[in-house]
């Protein structure tokens, strides 16, 4: 690979912004043969945290997640304004919000890339830590990251969202 070039692996996850989320989920899969939607609220946990712009904020959301073969739909209902969720539903209305990919590392990606990290929090599973980069100007889009733990590689997997 020659220098400089970001390594991505496979794409795991498309990210939808929307109003309601359970409504936009029931919309796919009444249309497609896709099983139910998973309804979370975030944080799904006490002590879950989430940074906007470098500054600690209390993040709420509703999420539903629909499991594919090749990849995962995910529909964010922000419930509260201080988010790049709600950002975007104010500004651009319902849509693909950001296209999750691997990556080994989002930060180095983000240097790289010479783009902001604009929101980060902690990921669905203990120990990871997900990021949205600011990159609309570059792609027309976000992009997010995801550092999750995977206990049985002994490691740490990183995912990246362009």
């Amino acid at each position: 690979m020659p220098e400089g070039r970001i390594s991505i692996g496979p794409l795991i996850q498309v990210g939808f912004i929307v109003h309601d989320c359970e409504a936009y989920a029931h919309r796919w899969t009444t249309l497609f043969e896709l099983p139910p939607a998973r309804v979370v609220e975030w944080p799904l946990r006490e002590g879950m945290t989430a940074v906007l712009r470098g500054l600690p904020i209390d993040l709420r959301m509703k999420i539903a997640f629909i499991e594919m073969p090749n990849a995962q739909l995910e529909f964010i209902q922000p419930l509260e304004p201080n988010n790049i969720y709600a950002e975007f539903l104010e500004q651009h209305g319902e849509g693909i919000h950001h296209v999750l990919f691997d990556v080994p590392d989002p930060e180095a990606a983000a240097a790289r890339m010479g783009v902001d990290v604009l929101q980060s929090g902690d990921t669905v599973k203990p120990g990871g830590r997900w990021y949205f980069l600011d990159t609309l100007a570059m792609f027309g889009f976000r992009s997010s990251s995801d550092a999750a733990r995977r206990t049985h590689r002994r490691c740490c997997r990183k995912r990246y969202a362009l």
